[in-house]
């Protein structure tokens, strides 16, 4: 049976859900204005919608698994928090002269190095005693190898994007630079320690909501893309790929969901 989450785990887990709506609200209603709504400016407005749709995503799917009120389907956001919350921090640290001081910084600061420290406690304190980890709905293998494979891969490229963030900013289909280079980097690398967690977590049920975070991020990026076309200089062959692996990773996600229910009902 699984485990239900304690008071201060969905307090967390809320606080992560609403910080993430508010983020979402600001830079999706009012993109051109981060210089004083957002911690740090963000131009052209394409990017900091871009952002935007990236964290409703994570609003959307941290809210579902919260509202379950159950500790063993929202074990997979530790890996994602943990992962996002130690390299916005590093990424930060390395550009801190671009974010606005005082107490934006300080939120900011407190949220992203905060996230990885409490849902690392969260976990401790919900695997001990042993938690739930039997196996009901087994994720069927072909479903794993493509989600280990991606997430591999996600996790490699977002770490050298981190680190050589020049060549990916010169390749960038619209103006960019390092630091939101670095940031939508920490967010794809944090997908692939969620997609890796497929090698650890065996039951579908309990992980299912990330190839539906893959497929509600995408989603919600191309349609920011599609509203804010007019950031985009030319429909070059830079702006097809970027679509094109868009548009794969949440088909991706699709597919293992369609894949997974085809097995389970075929």
């Amino acid at each position: 049976m699984d485990k239900p989450l304690s008071l201060p785990a969905r307090a967390i887990l809320w606080f992560v859900a609403v910080n993430a709506l508010i983020g979402a609200g600001s830079l999706l209603l009012f993109p051109a204005r981060t210089d004083t709504l957002f911690f740090w400016p963000i131009t052209p407005p394409l990017n900091a919608a871009l952002f935007g749709a990236l964290y409703l995503s994570g609003a959307f799917v941290v809210s579902l698994v919260t509202a379950r009120g159950l500790w063993e389907p929202a074990r997979f956001l530790v890996p994602v928090l943990v992962t996002a919350g130690a390299l916005i921090s590093g990424v930060t640290v390395l550009h801190l002269d671009r974010f606005a001081p005082g107490v934006r910084l300080a939120y900011w600061l407190l949220v992203y190095v905060g996230a990885p420290l409490l849902a690392l406690w969260i976990f401790m304190r919900h695997e001990q005693p042993q938690a739930n980890w039997q196996v009901t709905t087994p994720v069927k293998p072909v479903v794993r190898g493509v989600a280990v494979a991606l997430g591999a891969l996600l996790l490699l490229l977002g770490t050298l994007a981190i680190l050589f963030p020049a060549p990916v900013v010169a390749r960038w289909p619209w103006p960019t630079t390092p630091l939101m280079t670095r940031i939508f980097a920490a967010w794809f690398a944090a997908f692939g320690a969620g997609l890796l967690w497929f090698l650890v977590e065996r039951d579908w049920k309990r992980i299912r909501f990330i190839p539906i975070m893959m497929t509600v991020a995408s989603g919600f990026d191309l349609l920011v893309l599609l509203l804010h076309r007019a950031d985009v200089p030319e429909a070059g062959l830079s702006l097809w790929v970027f679509v094109f692996h868009l548009a794969l990773f949440g088909l991706i996600g699709l597919w293992m969901v369609w894949r997974q229910r085809k097995d389970n009902h075929g």
